[in-house]
């Protein structure tokens, strides 16, 4: 497979969610100044379009103070733009069965800011745990305790479970990963 760019591939992947979802709806965070809200549904809910960041995110203070290098990937696909979460499907191939599953994207500033305090919190755990460090980028919808997890040494995609060290490679890289997943049709995927 030819080598593409995780700047090509989540550009890709929104492309094809907003084809699929065109009115996508996500919960409404009053405390948040979010470009991506686009119109109110009710008390609770409001569809959002994908917003490109005019400045990638700056990992410099956090690499800093955890003493690591997050993987470009991850920079790339947290760092560029801001979105509602996508609900996808994963499929290497035919002979294996589609993994359903929520892939976490920072809707603004302040929602950056609380994922990149969590990402700390995992980090700590997993050194803790002397575990090889790992980068949640989602949340399988059958097991909220199983995450999709990037390698922060390889940027190998594989399944974790919470506390454990990842058991089941799904791509070599995000990019490929990234263009292997469609959006989740629901009760008809």
């Amino acid at each position: 497979m030819n080598e593409v760019s995780t700047e090509h591939a989540v550009s890709a992947l929104l492309e094809r969610y907003m084809q699929a979802n065109p009115e996508p709806q996500t919960e409404w965070v009053d405390e948040w100044d979010a470009e991506i809200y686009q119109q109110r549904m009710g008390e609770e809910q409001v569809i959002w379009r994908p917003v490109q960041r005019d400045e990638a995110q700056d990992f410099t203070a956090l690499e800093s103070a955890l003493a690591m290098r997050f993987h470009d990937s991850v920079k790339r696909l947290f760092g560029g733009w801001f979105s509602g979460d996508l609900s996808l499907t994963f499929s290497a191939d035919e002979t294996t069965p589609p993994i359903h599953f929520e892939l976490l994207m920072p809707q603004c500033q302040e929602d950056a800011e609380r994922l990149l305090q969590n990402l700390t919190g995992h980090i700590l755990m997993k050194r803790k745990l002397k575990q090889p460090i790992t980068i949640f980028i989602g949340i399988l919808h059958a097991h909220d305790d199983c995450l999709v997890s990037l390698d922060n040494s390889t940027g190998e995609v594989a399944l974790e479970w919470l506390g454990k060290p990842q058991h089941q490679t799904l791509a070599v890289d995000l990019a490929t990963f990234l263009s292997h997943c469609q959006p989740y049709c629901g009760e008809n995927g």
